[in-house]
Protein backbone atom coordinates (compact mmCIF):
# COMPACT_ATOMS: atom_id res chain seq x y z
CA UNK A 1 0.00 0.00 0.00
CA UNK A 2 2.71 2.42 1.04
CA UNK A 3 4.76 1.88 -2.12
CA UNK A 4 1.61 2.61 -4.13
CA UNK A 5 0.99 5.71 -1.98
CA UNK A 6 4.53 6.95 -2.63
CA UNK A 7 4.12 6.53 -6.38
CA UNK A 8 0.78 8.32 -6.31
CA UNK A 9 2.10 11.30 -4.34
CA UNK A 10 5.21 11.69 -6.52
CA UNK A 11 3.15 11.29 -9.69
CA UNK A 12 0.72 13.97 -8.47
CA UNK A 13 3.56 16.40 -8.03
CA UNK A 14 6.02 15.46 -10.78
CA UNK A 15 4.08 16.79 -13.77
CA UNK A 16 3.59 20.21 -12.17
CA UNK A 17 7.25 20.30 -11.09
CA UNK A 18 8.46 19.59 -14.63
CA UNK A 19 6.10 22.19 -16.09
CA UNK A 20 7.12 24.92 -13.65
CA UNK A 21 10.81 24.14 -14.21
CA UNK A 22 10.47 24.50 -17.98
CA UNK A 23 8.41 27.68 -17.59
CA UNK A 24 10.92 29.27 -15.20
CA UNK A 25 13.84 28.40 -17.48
CA UNK A 26 12.05 29.83 -20.51
CA UNK A 27 11.37 33.10 -18.70
CA UNK A 28 14.96 33.34 -17.51
CA UNK A 29 16.32 32.63 -20.99
CA UNK A 30 14.28 35.42 -22.57
CA UNK A 31 16.56 38.12 -21.20
CA UNK A 32 19.56 36.43 -22.83
CA UNK A 33 18.02 35.91 -26.27
CA UNK A 34 18.56 39.54 -27.34
CA UNK A 35 22.22 39.34 -26.36
CA UNK A 36 22.62 36.00 -28.18
CA UNK A 37 21.01 37.47 -31.31
CA UNK A 38 23.54 40.30 -31.26
CA UNK A 39 26.45 37.89 -30.82
CA UNK A 40 25.51 35.58 -33.72
CA UNK A 41 24.29 38.32 -36.07
CA UNK A 42 27.56 38.33 -38.02
CA UNK A 43 28.02 34.57 -38.06
CA UNK A 44 27.58 32.48 -41.19
CA UNK A 45 25.76 29.78 -39.17
CA UNK A 46 23.66 31.92 -36.86
CA UNK A 47 21.07 29.27 -35.94
CA UNK A 48 23.65 26.60 -35.04
CA UNK A 49 25.71 29.09 -33.04
CA UNK A 50 22.64 30.38 -31.19
CA UNK A 51 21.56 26.81 -30.40
CA UNK A 52 24.98 26.04 -28.90
CA UNK A 53 24.87 29.19 -26.77
CA UNK A 54 21.38 28.40 -25.48
CA UNK A 55 22.38 24.79 -24.73
CA UNK A 56 25.32 25.99 -22.65
CA UNK A 57 23.03 28.33 -20.69
CA UNK A 58 20.66 25.50 -19.68
CA UNK A 59 22.68 24.23 -16.64
CA UNK A 60 22.91 27.77 -15.22
CA UNK A 61 19.20 28.53 -15.55
CA UNK A 62 18.17 24.99 -14.56
CA UNK A 63 19.99 25.39 -11.25
CA UNK A 64 18.24 28.72 -10.71
CA UNK A 65 14.81 27.31 -11.56
CA UNK A 66 14.93 24.08 -9.52
CA UNK A 67 14.40 25.44 -5.97
CA UNK A 68 11.46 27.66 -6.90
CA UNK A 69 9.77 25.07 -9.10
CA UNK A 70 10.29 22.39 -6.43
CA UNK A 71 8.79 24.38 -3.57
CA UNK A 72 5.87 25.92 -5.49
CA UNK A 73 4.86 22.64 -7.15
CA UNK A 74 4.87 20.88 -3.76
CA UNK A 75 2.78 23.63 -2.16
CA UNK A 76 0.24 23.45 -4.99
CA UNK A 77 0.16 19.65 -4.84
CA UNK A 78 -0.38 19.55 -1.07
CA UNK A 79 -3.03 22.26 -1.37
CA UNK A 80 -4.88 20.32 -4.09
CA UNK A 81 -4.74 17.06 -2.10
CA UNK A 82 -6.02 18.93 0.97
CA UNK A 83 -8.93 20.56 -0.84
CA UNK A 84 -9.97 17.27 -2.44
CA UNK A 85 -10.03 15.58 0.98
CA UNK A 86 -7.38 13.00 0.09
CA UNK A 87 -5.02 13.97 2.89
CA UNK A 88 -7.89 13.89 5.42
CA UNK A 89 -8.80 10.39 4.20
CA UNK A 90 -5.18 9.24 4.50
CA UNK A 91 -4.84 10.64 8.01
CA UNK A 92 -8.17 9.12 9.01
CA UNK A 93 -6.87 5.77 7.77
CA UNK A 94 -3.88 6.08 10.07
CA UNK A 95 -1.31 7.56 7.67
CA UNK A 96 0.51 10.36 9.48
CA UNK A 97 1.95 13.53 7.98
CA UNK A 98 5.40 12.07 8.63
CA UNK A 99 4.56 9.23 6.26
CA UNK A 100 2.94 11.53 3.70
CA UNK A 101 6.00 13.79 3.51
CA UNK A 102 8.46 10.87 3.24
CA UNK A 103 8.40 10.45 -0.59
CA UNK A 104 8.91 14.20 -1.02
CA UNK A 105 11.91 14.10 1.34
CA UNK A 106 13.37 11.21 -0.67
CA UNK A 107 12.83 13.18 -3.87
CA UNK A 108 14.56 16.20 -2.30
CA UNK A 109 17.63 14.03 -1.62
CA UNK A 110 17.81 13.17 -5.33
CA UNK A 111 17.26 16.82 -6.26
CA UNK A 112 19.98 18.02 -3.86
CA UNK A 113 22.44 15.56 -5.43
CA UNK A 114 21.40 16.78 -8.89
CA UNK A 115 21.89 20.39 -7.78
CA UNK A 116 25.44 19.60 -6.62
CA UNK A 117 26.16 17.90 -9.94
CA UNK A 118 24.81 20.84 -11.92
CA UNK A 119 26.33 23.68 -9.90
CA UNK A 120 29.53 21.84 -9.08
CA UNK A 121 30.43 20.38 -12.48
CA UNK A 122 28.03 20.99 -15.38
CA UNK A 123 27.54 24.72 -14.81
CA UNK A 124 31.27 25.64 -14.65
CA UNK A 125 31.95 23.58 -17.77
CA UNK A 126 29.03 25.07 -19.72
CA UNK A 127 29.95 28.60 -18.62
CA UNK A 128 33.47 28.13 -20.00
CA UNK A 129 32.08 26.62 -23.21
CA UNK A 130 29.68 29.57 -23.62
CA UNK A 131 32.53 32.06 -23.29
CA UNK A 132 34.67 30.08 -25.72
CA UNK A 133 31.91 30.09 -28.34
CA UNK A 134 31.42 33.85 -27.94
CA UNK A 135 35.18 34.39 -28.28
CA UNK A 136 35.36 32.30 -31.45
CA UNK A 137 32.36 34.05 -32.99
CA UNK A 138 33.84 37.47 -32.33
CA UNK A 139 37.14 36.45 -33.90
CA UNK A 140 35.50 34.81 -36.90
CA UNK A 141 33.46 37.92 -37.71
CA UNK A 142 34.37 41.36 -36.46
CA UNK A 143 30.96 42.55 -37.63
CA UNK A 144 29.52 41.03 -34.44
CA UNK A 145 31.61 43.55 -32.45
CA UNK A 146 30.47 46.59 -34.44
CA UNK A 147 26.82 47.12 -33.50
CA UNK A 148 24.83 50.17 -34.43
CA UNK A 149 24.70 52.86 -31.71
CA UNK A 150 25.95 50.56 -28.94
CA UNK A 151 29.09 50.72 -26.87
CA UNK A 152 30.73 47.29 -27.10
CA UNK A 153 33.73 46.30 -25.01
CA UNK A 154 36.07 43.81 -26.63
CA UNK A 155 39.30 42.88 -24.84
CA UNK A 156 41.00 46.26 -24.19
CA UNK A 157 38.88 48.28 -26.65
CA UNK A 158 35.59 50.13 -26.40
CA UNK A 159 33.93 50.51 -29.81
CA UNK A 160 30.91 52.54 -30.94
CA UNK A 161 29.60 53.18 -34.44
CA UNK A 162 26.60 55.09 -35.70
CA UNK A 163 25.69 52.62 -38.46
CA UNK A 164 26.91 49.42 -40.11
CA UNK A 165 26.14 49.30 -43.84
CA UNK A 166 26.57 46.51 -46.43
CA UNK A 167 30.14 45.95 -47.57
CA UNK A 168 31.63 46.82 -44.18
CA UNK A 169 30.92 50.53 -44.50
CA UNK A 170 30.62 52.35 -41.17
CA UNK A 171 29.10 55.63 -40.08
CA UNK A 172 30.60 57.82 -37.40
CA UNK A 173 32.92 55.65 -35.33
CA UNK A 174 34.53 55.91 -31.89
CA UNK A 175 37.35 53.63 -30.67
CA UNK A 176 39.11 53.78 -27.30
CA UNK A 177 42.02 51.38 -26.71
CA UNK A 178 43.61 50.95 -23.26
CA UNK A 179 47.06 49.44 -22.86
CA UNK A 180 48.22 47.50 -19.76
CA UNK A 181 50.73 50.26 -18.92
CA UNK A 182 47.94 52.86 -18.68
CA UNK A 183 48.39 54.44 -22.11
CA UNK A 184 45.20 55.12 -24.06
CA UNK A 185 44.49 55.89 -27.69
CA UNK A 186 41.27 57.60 -28.72
CA UNK A 187 40.22 57.69 -32.38
CA UNK A 188 37.11 59.13 -33.97
CA UNK A 189 36.09 59.26 -37.61
CA UNK A 190 33.24 60.73 -39.61
CA UNK A 191 32.97 57.46 -41.56
CA UNK A 192 34.97 54.32 -42.10
CA UNK A 193 35.30 50.97 -43.77
CA UNK A 194 35.93 47.56 -42.25
CA UNK A 195 37.84 44.93 -44.22
CA UNK A 196 39.62 41.64 -43.60
CA UNK A 197 43.33 41.92 -44.47
CA UNK A 198 44.15 38.25 -43.96
CA UNK A 199 42.31 35.30 -42.50
CA UNK A 200 41.43 36.25 -38.94
CA UNK A 201 42.98 39.75 -39.14
CA UNK A 202 40.94 42.89 -39.68
CA UNK A 203 41.50 46.60 -39.96
CA UNK A 204 39.33 49.67 -40.01
CA UNK A 205 39.95 52.69 -42.20
CA UNK A 206 38.69 55.90 -40.59
CA UNK A 207 38.07 58.98 -42.74
CA UNK A 208 38.08 62.63 -41.73
CA UNK A 209 38.73 62.22 -38.06
CA UNK A 210 40.84 63.10 -35.05
CA UNK A 211 42.22 61.46 -31.97
CA UNK A 212 44.70 61.57 -29.12
CA UNK A 213 47.16 59.43 -27.18
CA UNK A 214 47.44 60.04 -23.44
CA UNK A 215 47.65 58.62 -19.95
CA UNK A 216 45.12 59.15 -17.19
CA UNK A 217 47.56 61.22 -15.16
CA UNK A 218 48.41 63.54 -18.07
CA UNK A 219 46.79 66.98 -18.17
CA UNK A 220 44.84 67.67 -21.40
CA UNK A 221 47.50 70.07 -22.71
CA UNK A 222 50.04 67.21 -22.80
CA UNK A 223 47.89 64.89 -24.92
CA UNK A 224 49.43 63.84 -28.25
CA UNK A 225 46.74 65.02 -30.62
CA UNK A 226 46.09 63.40 -34.00
CA UNK A 227 44.27 64.80 -37.03
CA UNK A 228 43.98 62.84 -40.25
CA UNK A 229 42.15 62.56 -43.52
CA UNK A 230 42.48 58.77 -43.71
CA UNK A 231 43.82 56.37 -41.09
CA UNK A 232 44.06 52.58 -41.24
CA UNK A 233 44.07 50.94 -37.85
CA UNK A 234 44.06 47.21 -36.87
CA UNK A 235 41.00 46.31 -34.87
CA UNK A 236 41.03 42.59 -34.13
CA UNK A 237 43.79 40.11 -34.90
CA UNK A 238 43.64 36.36 -34.48
CA UNK A 239 45.06 35.55 -31.04
CA UNK A 240 45.05 31.76 -31.24
CA UNK A 241 43.28 29.24 -29.08
CA UNK A 242 41.00 30.35 -26.27
CA UNK A 243 42.43 30.34 -22.77
CA UNK A 244 42.25 27.34 -20.47
CA UNK A 245 39.26 26.86 -18.18
CA UNK A 246 39.48 28.53 -14.77
CA UNK A 247 39.50 32.24 -15.59
CA UNK A 248 37.34 32.93 -12.52
CA UNK A 249 35.66 31.04 -9.69
CA UNK A 250 32.49 30.42 -11.72
CA UNK A 251 34.45 28.13 -14.07
CA UNK A 252 35.86 25.92 -11.30
CA UNK A 253 34.51 22.53 -10.18
CA UNK A 254 33.75 21.94 -6.51
CA UNK A 255 37.02 20.03 -5.82
CA UNK A 256 38.96 22.80 -7.57
CA UNK A 257 37.25 25.45 -5.44
CA UNK A 258 38.13 23.48 -2.32
CA UNK A 259 41.77 23.27 -3.42
CA UNK A 260 41.86 27.01 -4.19
CA UNK A 261 40.26 27.80 -0.82
CA UNK A 262 43.13 26.09 0.98
CA UNK A 263 45.87 27.55 -1.22
CA UNK A 264 48.54 29.40 0.70
CA UNK A 265 49.80 31.34 -2.34
CA UNK A 266 47.55 34.02 -3.78
CA UNK A 267 46.62 33.54 -7.43
CA UNK A 268 44.14 34.87 -9.92
CA UNK A 269 41.31 33.66 -7.67
CA UNK A 270 41.55 34.64 -4.01
CA UNK A 271 41.16 31.80 -1.47
CA UNK A 272 38.33 33.70 0.24
CA UNK A 273 36.41 33.95 -3.05
CA UNK A 274 36.91 30.26 -3.80
CA UNK A 275 35.80 29.24 -0.30
CA UNK A 276 32.74 31.51 -0.46
CA UNK A 277 31.70 30.08 -3.83
CA UNK A 278 32.14 26.50 -2.56
CA UNK A 279 29.97 27.07 0.50
CA UNK A 280 27.40 29.01 -1.53
CA UNK A 281 26.87 26.10 -3.94
CA UNK A 282 26.77 23.39 -1.27
CA UNK A 283 24.49 25.34 1.10
CA UNK A 284 21.97 25.97 -1.68
CA UNK A 285 21.80 22.23 -2.34
CA UNK A 286 21.37 21.54 1.39
CA UNK A 287 18.43 23.97 1.62
CA UNK A 288 16.49 21.79 -0.83
CA UNK A 289 16.21 19.13 1.90
CA UNK A 290 14.04 21.42 4.06
CA UNK A 291 11.62 22.36 1.29
CA UNK A 292 9.24 19.35 1.62
CA UNK A 293 8.55 20.32 5.24
CA UNK A 294 8.07 23.97 4.27
CA UNK A 295 5.67 22.91 1.49
CA UNK A 296 3.55 20.87 3.91
CA UNK A 297 3.42 23.79 6.35
CA UNK A 298 2.36 26.29 3.67
CA UNK A 299 0.16 24.01 1.57
CA UNK A 300 -1.76 21.88 4.07
CA UNK A 301 -5.37 22.99 4.50
CA UNK A 302 -7.53 20.86 6.78
CA UNK A 303 -10.05 23.58 7.67
CA UNK A 304 -13.37 24.39 6.07
CA UNK A 305 -12.15 27.69 4.63
CA UNK A 306 -9.74 27.36 1.71
CA UNK A 307 -6.45 29.26 1.95
CA UNK A 308 -4.56 30.64 -1.04
CA UNK A 309 -1.66 32.33 0.74
CA UNK A 310 0.72 29.36 0.67
CA UNK A 311 2.16 30.06 -2.77
CA UNK A 312 2.61 33.77 -1.99
CA UNK A 313 4.41 32.96 1.26
CA UNK A 314 6.53 30.39 -0.56
CA UNK A 315 7.62 32.94 -3.16
CA UNK A 316 8.43 35.48 -0.44
CA UNK A 317 10.43 32.84 1.41
CA UNK A 318 12.45 32.01 -1.73
CA UNK A 319 13.14 35.68 -2.47
CA UNK A 320 14.17 36.35 1.12
CA UNK A 321 16.58 33.40 1.26
CA UNK A 322 18.01 34.33 -2.15
CA UNK A 323 18.76 37.90 -1.07
CA UNK A 324 20.31 36.75 2.21
CA UNK A 325 22.55 34.28 0.37
CA UNK A 326 23.60 36.93 -2.16
CA UNK A 327 24.52 39.33 0.63
CA UNK A 328 26.39 36.57 2.46
CA UNK A 329 28.32 35.69 -0.70
CA UNK A 330 29.53 39.29 -1.02
CA UNK A 331 30.56 39.49 2.64
CA UNK A 332 32.38 36.16 2.66
CA UNK A 333 34.12 36.84 -0.67
CA UNK A 334 35.55 40.03 0.80
CA UNK A 335 36.74 38.17 3.89
CA UNK A 336 34.45 40.02 6.29
CA UNK A 337 33.22 36.74 7.81
CA UNK A 338 34.35 33.12 7.36
CA UNK A 339 32.29 31.31 4.67
CA UNK A 340 31.13 28.49 6.97
CA UNK A 341 29.92 31.07 9.49
CA UNK A 342 28.05 32.99 6.79
CA UNK A 343 26.17 30.23 4.95
CA UNK A 344 25.60 27.29 7.25
CA UNK A 345 23.84 29.14 10.09
CA UNK A 346 21.23 30.10 7.47
CA UNK A 347 20.79 26.43 6.55
CA UNK A 348 20.56 25.43 10.24
CA UNK A 349 17.98 28.13 11.06
CA UNK A 350 15.77 27.24 8.06
CA UNK A 351 16.02 23.50 8.80
CA UNK A 352 15.35 23.89 12.54
CA UNK A 353 12.37 26.21 11.98
CA UNK A 354 10.85 23.93 9.34
CA UNK A 355 11.28 20.81 11.51
CA UNK A 356 9.79 22.55 14.57
CA UNK A 357 6.78 23.92 12.70
CA UNK A 358 6.20 20.64 10.87
CA UNK A 359 6.19 18.68 14.14
CA UNK A 360 3.74 21.14 15.67
CA UNK A 361 1.52 20.76 12.61
CA UNK A 362 1.73 16.96 12.56
CA UNK A 363 1.06 16.61 16.28
CA UNK A 364 -1.56 19.26 16.90
CA UNK A 365 -1.32 22.55 15.04
CA UNK A 366 1.03 25.45 14.67
CA UNK A 367 -1.12 28.15 16.24
CA UNK A 368 -3.85 26.29 18.09
CA UNK A 369 -3.64 23.14 20.16
CA UNK A 370 -5.97 21.29 17.80
CA UNK A 371 -5.42 17.53 18.26
CA UNK A 372 -4.15 15.68 15.24
CA UNK A 373 -6.25 13.24 13.23
CA UNK A 374 -5.05 9.78 14.07
CA UNK A 375 -6.34 6.27 13.70
CA UNK A 376 -7.90 4.58 16.72
CA UNK A 377 -7.21 0.86 17.17
CA UNK A 378 -10.09 -1.39 16.25
CA UNK A 379 -11.89 1.13 14.05
CA UNK A 380 -12.91 0.13 10.52
CA UNK A 381 -12.58 3.53 8.81
CA UNK A 382 -13.37 2.18 5.37
CA UNK A 383 -16.79 0.99 6.56
CA UNK A 384 -17.36 4.16 8.55
CA UNK A 385 -16.64 6.36 5.56
CA UNK A 386 -18.97 4.25 3.44
CA UNK A 387 -21.73 4.58 6.03
CA UNK A 388 -21.86 0.85 6.78
CA UNK A 389 -21.91 -0.76 10.23
CA UNK A 390 -18.88 -2.80 11.17
CA UNK A 391 -19.47 -6.56 11.08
Amino acid sequence: MFARLDRYLIRSFLGMFAGLTVLAMALLLLERLIRITEIVSGSGSAFASASLLVANLIPHYLNLALPGAFLISMILTIDRLSRSGEIVALMAAGVSLYRIVLPFVQFSLVLAAASLLISGFLQPLSRYSYREIVYNLQHQSVLSVFQEQKFVQYDNRIIWTDSVLPGGRLGQTFILESEPDGARTLLTGGSGKLREIRAGEWEITLLGGAGASYRDADPPEEYDRIEYGELSWPVIAETGQYRARGGDERELFLPELLAKAGAAMPGDIAPAVAAATFHDRTSRAALLLAMPLIAIILGLNLGRVARSSGVVLGILFLLGVQKVLEYTLVQTSEGVIPPWMGFWPIVVVVAAASIFLFRRLAEGGIITNRPRIAARPGTDYASALAGKPRT
